[in-house]
């Protein structure tokens, strides 16, 4: 049974200043609907509790939840599961449901049934649950009427799409590389094409290639250097320490643009709760996904810790400092999960794959993870984490990534491990403590005469300081600066491994020293720590307490079942009445709303005739409806004539223009905005749809 939950007093307050605020004719209109004739003179506070007493008699309150339909209750569950739920954000969460005039019109609907009330919150004011409902609503499963799984079975589990020996090919690939990006950032002709071909499983329409050199980039794990992306190798160190699930959480979280530290975690953290929300074994419906999708990145922009956006980032989507020329990428958290193998399709269903979330002390490999050929191919196997993949991938080629992954070694791949400070001793103890066998003795010999050629000339390129006798200890023990000797050329004579002399000045002024009085001491910093930990967890939703119901469950028909009998019932008692057609299909009209929940309401007195809608020939009625729809802001529904394809068009009217036997109607297209122009004597049908009670109060 569920609990109950008492009417708080605010939300009564709020619902009763709602009903203060509606024009005149709307509140009339809605007190007529419910309690009948109005009686002069009349107090609007003393209707407003009479309204109230009419929501709070049990037989009411039950009726109106009897009459709930499918998508009624979708919308009320987004009412009550999204942050400021606005008449937008809730077309938004239905987007993949249902169309624009279908929500509209429903939320209307919903308005005059005393479903909900909008708050006055200025022009972005949010819907609320009307507060006398508050008991029977709490009963409602809101997170799984807006994401019920089809079925249940067993968990899924498949190989990810993009796991650790993806990436650490793709660092491979970018460490050998060359001229990668044109000058609009955008990657060159030859090297998609170089892409594809070492990741054949990636077909390049499917753009998961793309979304994961975007996301990488946007990491700053890549980075542009004179025409070419090159790895980052102390940031990649650094990402390789997250757990394989966070690692495909950030890259999630980059794959749209750049952001700072803190929205990064934050949206990483939601990808992360998106995915924990689907329950183990079950299946979905895309819409069901796309639901979860968009409720929680709409509850992870109005996370507590939220920074706010600069005006330049909100108008650019808070994509900052984006790469330019970055590839199209999806634009939510089911695509990119998709695109990633977290998420599986099969017979037109989702389900969250398991492997999204592997344990990794199961998944951990410590054994050989390669096998070297005389020939110097070498076949990486999959399940080594990347923190152990990416100095093989150093003194590597990649030629083929798939299951398992298909390198090469060659002597401009160990020049390239022996630029970055490898030598030919560590390159082979690196392969040797990682190989199932021994290494061919022709390897051993190859790189160890390649590293006496690369070691007899020596071309520096790069930052060389000279510190005097006294302070070399210092200098050579120092946490700090220490690790950015590349090279010492002569007895305190230094190659240091930096990028920038603000780097080599951030590392002095961590070391606390004041050596070079000629460089100025204000750090600079550089993020090569580890990304912030997430919440990561594969079994219970991160976004729901409840559990989730089985659709087809869930669905009430034996009260569809039952409201079908009242309908009946009413329909049957206003026949009886035997009204002029006028009423008689007012009232049937409020039936068919499902507004009408007793006979008591079967009143012809209450009914205010008002024509919204004129078909075919009634040329004058359709211009009527017209201009009263520009006079009172309404929105218009026109439909052409089925030699005009049978168009449907939902807008604003902007303006009418009289033409010789016409009148043509400027009408600005909801939600897109698009304005277009239409015959009204070419129309098959113009109905005024009418605005919400709650709208903008008359002046």
């Amino acid at each position: 049974m569920a609990k109950a939950v008492p009417m708080k007093p605010e939300e009564v307050v709020a619902w009763r200043e709602a009903l203060t605020r509606l024009s005149d004719q709307f509140f009339f209109d809605l007190m007529r609907m419910y309690l009948g004739p109005i009686k002069t003179p009349f107090n609007k506070q003393k209707l407003i509790d009479e309204l109230s007493a009419f929501l709070r008699k049990k037989i009411n309150r039950d009726r109106i939840m009897l009459a709930l339909d499918d998508l009624d209750r979708l919308i009320i569950a987004g009412i009550v599961e999204l942050p400021s739920p606005t008449q937008q954000k809730i077309v938004t969460l239905l987007a993949s449901s249902a169309t624009f005039p279908e929500v509209y019109n429903r939320i209307l609907n919903l308005e005059e049934r005393l479903v909900l009330f909008r708050k006055d919150e200025g022009a972005g004011r949010a819907y609320a649950i009307t507060p006398q409902l508050a008991d029977e609503l709490a009963a409602l499963p809101t997170l799984s009427i807006l994401a019920p799984p089809e079925r249940t079975g067993e968990p899924v589990h498949a190989p990810l799409r993009v796991d650790d020996l993806l990436l650490a090919g793709v660092y491979c690939f970018f460490l050998h590389e060359g001229d990668a990006v044109r000058s609009d950032g955008s990657l060159r002709k030859k090297t998609l094409a170089s892409l594809s071909a070492a990741f054949p499983g990636l077909a390049e329409e499917d753009k998961t290639l793309s979304i994961v050199v975007s996301a990488l980039r946007n990491l700053g794990l890549l980075l542009t250097i004179d025409g070419s992306l090159v790895p980052d190798s102390s940031r990649w160190q650094a990402f390789s320490q997250c757990t394989a699930t966070e690692r495909l959480a950030y890259l999630a979280a980059a794959s749209t643009g750049r952001f700072s530290r803190d929205t990064l975690q934050q949206d990483a953290q939601a990808f992360v709760d998106f995915l924990s929300g689907l329950a183990r074994g079950a299946a979905y419906t895309r819409e069901a996904v796309s639901r979860l999708s968009v409720l929680v990145a709409e509850r992870s922009s109005h996370g507590p810790s939220r920074p706010p956006r600069s005006r330049f980032a909100s108008l650019l989507g808070e994509r900052e400092d984006a790469p330019s020329g970055a590839a199209e990428v999806p634009t939510n958290y089911l695509d990119v999960a998709l695109a990633f193998g977290m998420i599986l399709s099969e017979n037109g269903f989702l389900s969250r794959n398991e492997a999204s979330f592997p344990d990794p002390a199961a998944t951990a490999t410590p054994g050989p993870c390669l096998v070297i050929s005389p020939s110097f191919d070498v076949v990486l196997m999959p399940g080594a984490d990347l923190s152990r993949l990416l100095p093989l991938a150093g003194c590597m080629e990649v030629r083929d990534i798939q299951t398992a992954g298909q390198f090469s070694i060659t002597r401009r791949s160990c020049s390239t491990a022996f630029d970055q400070g490898e030598t030919a001793k560590t390159v082979l103890s690196l392969l040797k403590a990682n190989s199932a066998q021994s290494l061919p003795g022709n390897l051993v010999f190859s790189i160890e005469d390649w590293y006496r050629n690369y070691a007899s000339v020596s071309l520096y390129h790069g930052y060389v300081l000279r510190v005097d006798e006294g302070r070399r200890a210092m200098f050579e023990k120092s946490e700090f600066l220490a690790p950015l000797i590349r090279n010492i050329l002569a007895p305190g004579v230094y190659l240091l491994g930096v990028g920038s002399m603000e780097e080599f000045q951030d590392a002095v002024g961590k070391a606390g020293l004041d050596f070079m009085p000629s460089v100025g001491m204000t750090p600079v910093r550089h993020e090569f720590s580890r990304l912030p930990p997430l919440r990561v967890g594969g079994g219970a939703s991160a976004l729901a307490q409840e559990a989730p119901v089985d659709r087809h469950e869930s669905r009430d028909s034996g009260s569809q079942r039952s409201w079908s009998r009242l309908a009946d019932d009413l329909r049957s008692r206003l026949a009886e009445l035997k009204l002029p057609q006028d009423l008689n299909e007012a009232l049937l009209l409020r039936i068919d709303r499902r507004i009408i929940l007793n006979p008591s309401q079967l009143d012809p007195e209450s009914v205010r005739i008002e024509k919204v809608e004129a078909k075919g020939m009634d040329f004058l009625g359709k211009v009527r409806i017209a201009e009263h729809a520009l006079a009172s802001g309404s929105l218009l529904e026109i439909k052409m004539e089925e030699k005009d394809d049978a168009q449907a068009f939902l807008g604003r009217p902007l303006s009418t223009e009289k033409k010789r036997g016409d009148v043509a109607i400027s009408l600005a297209l909801e939600p897109s905005g698009e304005i277009v122009i239409l015959s009204l004597s070419r129309a098959a049908l113009v109905r005024r749809i009418r605005a919400s009670i709650f709208g903008e109060p008359h002046k």
